[in-house]
């Protein structure tokens, strides 16, 4: 059965050159606005206990509760991501992802049916797992369809999937919420994903050479980058990842992004509600706009990087880090009553983000990494991100547990302790990227002699 994961066998090559452009365009556009939809859905399955956690609160779920639940799910796609980084490398993408979208679905469905925290906790561990079946092999097909050069600005409009199904949880999920309660949000969105996790599986790709095609860098005439790729196997490349320091300082650096990021979506509505006093339309209203500016981010992430920074992507990185933390300074501390200017604040944040998460979530480990090793090094920095991110989830609910004052009745949190927790990942994240501006120099200098060296090659071949 595990045999049916693998990546089919390289097939005799096509030498027909348009019927080999005409199937590499089909399969990319195909193949990634499946991703995208889909991947954008996967969201959707795992951001809906940020939006109900008021209405589950006031069912008897308690916020040191809820954060074991949430922290269940994130643990499991830490380790998760990890694992299927390292196997996605060697597997058909076109059969892990759909069947991660399929799993998760199950469970969200199921559990629009339950009110058990121990249901609840066993189950949104069960749906991490699945959730980890998405991100790291996504990129592996992004690095096996687009070459070295093309996949940063590939990676960002990728990213706009994150997103997508952020922005549709915020606001469609408080809708389902508010007409027919907190249940239809899990129940009625895993329907929809059961269908569309088929449509993903039609529409998606195996590697191109299973296809008889090239690969992407040979297609697009990076002759020595392709020579280098075959003189490494799968294995050696994995394991240079796993030497590799850099990498895991930007590893330690997502750990913060994880904790930043998931503290928003995880508890950034109810934070509106309890601190702010808006309501769960308004505030789920607001959020959304993170999102929404964060796919904006994300998509002219590679644009920005290559035509502002000149391909440096950690100095890229350094300068949209200060963004989110002015972003999140504002938006913690704007006096309760002004939503127009958290709405600011809030979409600041969400398009520094955007930006971040293209570079700290996976590419600039990526970037120096083998294409046969992207798995690898999705599932390292995957880690580190959602153990902080899992980390976020137990401190912030026992941070609001220990705020709780009782006043004539009525119950209260304090959320101070918790906005110090939140602007200090943000400030560390951006500061442990420092030290890889030194490594990005050396990588940029080799990309620009390996392109150089390719121009060179093929004017020799043509000769």
């Amino acid at each position: 059965m595990l045999k049916w994961f693998l990546t089919g066998k390289q097939q005799s090559k096509i030498t027909d050159p348009t019927m080999v452009r005409k199937m590499f365009r089909s399969a990319r556009i195909q193949g990634v606005t499946a991703m995208i939809l889909g991947y954008g859905m996967y969201y959707v399955m795992r951001m809906t206990l940020g939006v109900v956690k008021k209405p589950m609160i006031e069912a008897g779920f308690t916020p040191t509760e809820l954060g074991q639940i949430g922290a269940a799910m994130l643990i499991a796609i830490a380790v998760g991501k990890c694992l299927n980084g390292f196997i996605a490398d060697r597997c058909n993408i076109k059969k892990i992802v759909p069947i991660g979208l399929l799993g998760a679905a199950i469970v969200n469905f199921i559990l629009g049916f339950s009110s058990q925290y121990w249901i609840f906790l066993a189950l949104w561990f069960v749906n991490g797992w699945f959730q980890s079946m998405g991100s790291a092999p996504c990129i592996v097909s992004l690095a096996q369809w687009y070459s070295k050069s093309q996949l940063a600005t590939y990676y960002g409009v990728f990213s706009i999937a994150h997103y997508i199904g952020e922005g549709a949880t915020y606001f469609g999920t408080a809708m389902l919420v508010v007409a027919f309660g907190w249940h239809a949000a899990f129940f009625v969105p895993g329907i929809a994903c059961i269908v569309l996790a088929f449509i993903m599986y039609r529409y998606m790709y195996d590697r191109p050479e299973a296809y008889g095609l090239p690969s992407a860098n040979e297609f697009e005439g990076e002759v020595l980058q392709e020579k280098k790729e075959k003189e490494k196997t799968t294995r050696d490349a994995q394991l240079e990842v796993i030497k590799n320091p850099y990498v895991w300082l930007i590893a330690l650096s997502a750990t913060c992004l994880g904790i930043a990021r998931y503290s928003m979506s995880s508890w950034g509505v109810i934070f509106l509600q309890e601190y702010k006093a808006y309501s769960l339309v308004t505030a789920g209203s607001i959020m959304a706009l993170s999102p929404l500016m964060g796919g904006v981010g994300s998509f002219f992430s590679g644009i920005i990087s290559d035509k502002i920074f000149k391909a440096n992507h950690a100095l890229t990185t350094i300068v949209f880090g200060c963004m989110m933390l002015v972003g999140i300074i504002g938006f913690c501390y704007t006096p309760a009553g002004s939503p127009w200017i958290d709405m600011l604040w809030i979409s600041v944040f969400g398009f520094g983000l955007g930006v971040i998460l293209c570079f700290v979530g996976g590419m600039l480990a990526v970037d120096l990494c083998s294409r046969k090793a992207t798995g690898a090094a999705m599932g390292t920095i995957g880690l580190l991100s959602y153990g902080g991110a899992a980390a976020q989830d137990l401190i912030n609910g026992l941070l609001m547990d220990a705020a709780k004052t009782v006043v004539d009745g009525q119950v209260i949190y304090h959320f101070e302790n918790i906005m110090l927790f939140w602007i200090g990942a943000v400030a560390l994240m951006t500061i442990l990227i420092v030290p890889t501006l030194w490594a990005k120099k050396v990588k940029h200098n080799e990309s620009s002699n390996n392109k150089n060296l390719d121009e060179k090659l093929q004017k020799e071949t043509q000769a």
